[in-house]
């Protein structure tokens, strides 16, 4: 075993000593150089002064200056009083892990993801595969893992830095001996970009630059045949030029096959929905398949194959959500489930005998079975209620029909379930490598749901964080992501909760375009026209007023990737109410969208600013426009990594820049992460000191 796997094994389950809230006893101790950027020369920026940090000519120049400023800007974090606190509240947390628990069940033994290594749980505990000695760079790290049908194969995602694209290497468990061939490079997205087909052979998604400076990896990439025996790369199964598929520009593609099933499926994902398409996987493996849509028209979610049959997850015109089961050719379905509200269902998958469906219930998440023939969904009871990863999910090997997953609540950290065939889902015992675990919630935290009245007679979920005591006010941070249907679940929280230990108040505002209340909640603000998620904001910001809990300008919201689609306009329009917008890698230029690397793919969502219709739309939530005209402007602290291939990093700086230049009197916080891909930081570490920084810029901010 290796010094490294004992190391982070050890520190896993250290503890740090628990942190008073020190809200009201820090303060300002030093002040932050501004932001400055100066244009490359010779460029062309016409009516657009900030225009040349968009060519790729001069991103070099645009990366070096954005480092600089970060540089400069952390030698006066450096040196706060609140940096420390926060790190220290922050840092409590890590012995109870992050998905510590990632496992699939073998025959005889467990495989678990420890600390970025794989590991047997084996007596001893044997290291499977670690990317840093294999690879030996630091920066190396494991996107994801799949099993070869016999469970005797691991096929696994190694990417460097943060960026999204990764080689696949491949270990043999029975002789743990890494093979030779590698396939790549694929480009990854939660997963490892490789699936499996048969004994030895496989397909990866093929990417179609190396190069984010020159363009998305994703457009353009193909799904090609490997030969995991002889490293030889085959035909490409599934792309732009897939026989029996229509595509777009932009398009991203995914591949997969059920156990046991003798037909593959194809995804072709336009933003919101899949069309999904069938061949016999006979003739995937010649390298001719002719795709066949499946199931007709409808706006699908989620399809699995069951049988002769496809299990289907759809979204109504009505906005409900539903389950069918349907022909492949979609001449017989019959409807297995419906609902609407807050219930709304995610997607399905087949485990033999049994298929298991997914679903939304307002922030926490269910799990229901269907037999087969039976005729209704049948709901699974877990042990506690709150958020599934489903990345973590897996079948266990050599066990039909039993699945295994990680679950956690707001204030109870990652637990591994594995679910029987009959129903019962139970904690799985990893035999003391599990971080420590409490038998109930930790920290000095309470939590409430509360409603904030909006547009139209909208009551917008407000998911709140508060210290156990104390009425308040208290410095706020509010969340809002807003698009895609995706809901902020009641997860485990250790940031959260260390803010609250700080004497803080977190809240989640689920904005339309969220999940919250099902389909119809995401599609009140989906498209050009994202407002209503805006005034959604703006509104719980009010209603925390209102209760007592915050108070006017004392109020941060903070928005990620297609968050800063909400968070920034709503600083920018009532910078009187909230003080201050944290936009992490987001989306604040999104009239400049185009010019993006992935910009095409999110058009569904986002809307076209070619079209005149939703450029006027969409202005009203592009955070650069806004600052250009804005009376007033809120201080705002914005984080990017450089390898982030789905939003790019120049957005940030363009709005920096124009908010930098304007001079308000606001202040501007720039960090940047050259390794970091579609985060503030490239791992753990790096995360948290960029969270860190963050929390000490309010704890000053709104000391007095």
């Amino acid at each position: 075993m290796t010094v490294r796997f004992w190391i982070i094994l050890l520190i896993g389950a250290l503890g740090i000593c628990t942190v008073p809230a020190m809200a009201q006893e820090t303060i300002r101790t030093t002040s932050v150089p501004d932001v400055s950027f100066v244009a490359p020369s010779p460029s062309s920026t016409g009516t657009d002064p900030d225009q040349w940090m968009i060519d790729p000519l001069h991103r070099k120049s645009l990366n070096k200056q954005m480092l600089l400023i970060t540089a400069e800007q952390d030698m006066a974090f450096r040196k706060r009083e609140t940096l420390k606190a926060a790190e220290q509240a922050l840092g409590e947390y890590d012995r109870y892990g992050q998905d510590f628990s990632y496992a699939t069940f073998l025959q005889n033994d467990i495989l678990l993801a420890i600390g970025g290594v794989l590991v047997l749980q084996s007596d001893p505990y044997t290291p499977v595969f670690d990317p840093y000695l294999e690879t030996g760079k630091d920066t190396a790290h494991i996107t994801g893992y799949s099993l070869s049908p016999s469970g005797r194969t691991l096929a696994i995602g190694v990417s460097e830095n943060g960026a999204e694209i990764a080689d696949v290497w491949f270990v043999s468990l029975k002789s743990r001996q890494v093979l030779d061939h590698r396939a790549g490079p694929v480009v990854v997205g939660g997963d490892s970009g490789f699936v499996w087909l048969g004994p030895g052979v496989g397909a990866f998604r093929k990417a179609a630059t190396t190069d984010l400076v020159a363009g998305d990896p994703s457009v353009g990439a193909q799904w090609a045949l490997y030969n995991v025996r002889t490293g030889e790369a085959g035909a490409a199964v599934l792309g732009e030029q897939s026989m029996g598929i229509k595509t777009d520009y932009g398009d991203w593609f995914g591949l997969w096959l059920s156990r046991e099933a003798d037909h593959v499926l194809g995804y072709l994902w336009r933003g919101n929905y899949v069309d999904a398409y069938l061949a016999p996987l006979d003739d995937v493996l010649s390298g001719q398949p002719n795709w066949q849509p499946l199931a007709g028209d409808r706006n699908i979610r989620n399809a699995e194959i069951w049988d002769d049959q496809a299990l289907l997850v759809v979204d109504e015109p009505n906005g409900d959500s539903a389950v069918y089961l349907a022909s492949f050719d979609g001449s017989d379905s019959r409807e297995v489930a419906s609902s609407s509200g807050q219930l709304s269902y995610l997607f399905a998958s087949s485990e033999g005998s049994i298929a298991y469906v997914f679903a939304r219930d307002g922030a926490d998440h269910r799990i229901f079975r269907l037999r087969k023939g039976g005729a209704t969904l049948e709901p699974v009871a877990t042990p506690f209620e709150g958020e599934i990863d489903f990345g973590s999910y897996a079948p266990a090997y050599g066990t039909p029909g039993t699945i295994t997953f990680d679950m956690s609540f707001t204030d109870r950290p990652w637990r591994l379930m594995r679910l029987e065939p009959n129903g019962d889902a139970e904690l799985a015992d990893l035999k003391g490598i599990s971080p420590p675990q409490p038998d109930t919630g930790i920290g000095r935290a309470r939590f409430e749901l509360e409603y904030a009245a909006s547009d139209a007679g909208r009551q917008v979920p407000m998911s709140i964080i508060a210290p156990a005591s104390g009425d308040g006010p208290f410095p706020t941070i509010i969340h809002a992501y807003g698009s895609y249907g995706e809901t902020t679940m009641n997860g485990w929280n250790p940031s959260a909760l260390a803010w609250s230990d700080l004497g803080g108040l977190q809240a989640e505002c689920h904005v339309r375009g969220s999940g919250y209340f099902g389909p119809a909640w995401h599609m009140e603000s989906s498209g050009p026209d994202k407002s209503a998620a805006t005034r959604d904001l703006i509104a719980c910001a009010e209603r925390l007023v209102e209760l007592g809990l915050s108070e006017p300008g004392k109020i941060a919201v903070i928005g990620a990737s297609a968050g800063g689609l909400v968070a920034g306009p709503a600083a920018i329009r009532r910078p009187d109410l909230i003080g201050a917008a944290i936009v992490e890698f987001g989306v604040v230029n999104p009239l400049k969208g185009l010019e993006g690397p992935n910009g095409s793919t999110q058009i569904d969502e986002f809307g076209d600013p070619r079209r005149p219709g939703d450029a006027a739309l969409m202005g009203a939530t592009d955070s650069v426009e806004l600052s250009r005209t804005a009376a007033e402007l809120p201080d705002v602290f914005l984080c990017v990594g450089f390898q982030d291939s789905r939003v790019p990093h120049w957005m940030s700086a363009r709005l920096a820049a124009v908010m930098a230049r304007r001079d308000l009197g606001n202040e501007v916080i720039l960090h940047a992460d050259a390794q970091a891909g579609h985060s503030c930081g490239f791992d753990g570490y790096s995360q948290r000191r960029a969270e860190a920084k963050q929390y000490a810029w309010l704890l000053d901010k709104f000391a007095d």
